[in-house]
């Protein structure tokens, strides 16, 4: 049974080393390393779930991406902090929105220990919510139809969504093995379906957790993809 939650702010940090460059001389007064480099990484995104028992978090359902250079962050060290939505810019045909947010970095929620293509895992180390347990579903037992997804649109008020599941891929080892499209009307009007940020909100059908959201598809934010809960458990575990 895992504890659904709310949005976070995740960040992260690589350490530092010392190390010898040679320089190219780009121009009579320009020098360049060849390297690009950046001391942190920053963002929003859902917190998937927690093992009440060993306190081991999921979220996002998908790895942090350097925005530049579109390269996965090798993660020495993180943290995922409280934040409250503030408002959201809607998705429309083609330009995906975002929930905008605010975060405090002195209400620390756990630590960032992987980056993985399923999701950052750490472990959760501020105090377990009183929220709903759920039980995981296998796979196998996800079918078409009804379902919803819990997510936050407004300040740390978590929600349930109406979506309808399309397509459940079964073998497909990726993060997008679950297309729904969003039927709720109250979530079309406020946020125009999915938006960045609502990464990691956990899908929920017959009264348990199967997947969480990953993507948005672009052309009709109206639907998204989701990734099977399973695959995040057993990266988690690895």
């Amino acid at each position: 049974q895992f504890l659904s939650k709310r949005s976070i702010f995740y960040g992260s940090c690589k350490g530092t080393k010392e190390t010898t460059l040679q320089l190219v001389q780009d121009s009579e007064s320009i020098y360049k390393t060849g390297l690009y480099v950046k001391d942190s990484i920053n963002g929003i995104g859902t917190l998937t779930f927690i093992d009440p028992k060993t306190k081991l978090y999921g979220a996002l359902g998908h790895e942090i991406i350097e925005s530049t250079t579109g390269q996965k962050i090798e993660i020495k060290d993180g943290k995922i902090y409280h934040s409250t939505v503030t408002g959201i810019n809607p998705s429309d045909r083609g330009n995906p929105g975002e929930k905008n947010a605010k975060y405090n970095i002195s209400e620390v929620y756990g630590n960032i220990k992987e980056n993985t293509k399923s999701g950052i895992f750490g472990i959760y180390t501020d105090e377990l919510p009183n929220g709903k347990q759920y039980k995981v579903s296998n796979k196998k037992d996800i079918t078409l139809g009804d379902a919803s997804i819990l997510t936050v649109i407004s300040g740390n008020n978590v929600e349930e969504f109406k979506i309808n599941i399309l397509k459940v891929m079964q073998n497909e080892k990726s993060k997008k093995n679950i297309l729904f499209e969003v039927t709720d009307e109250r979530l079309l009007e406020s946020a125009g379906g999915i938006v960045q940020g609502m990464s990691g909100s956990p899908i929920i059908q017959n009264n348990m957790i199967i997947g969480a959201v990953t993507h948005v598809v672009v052309d009709d934010c109206r639907k998204g993809y989701g990734i099977f809960i399973e695959n995040m458990l057993e990266e988690a575990e690895n």
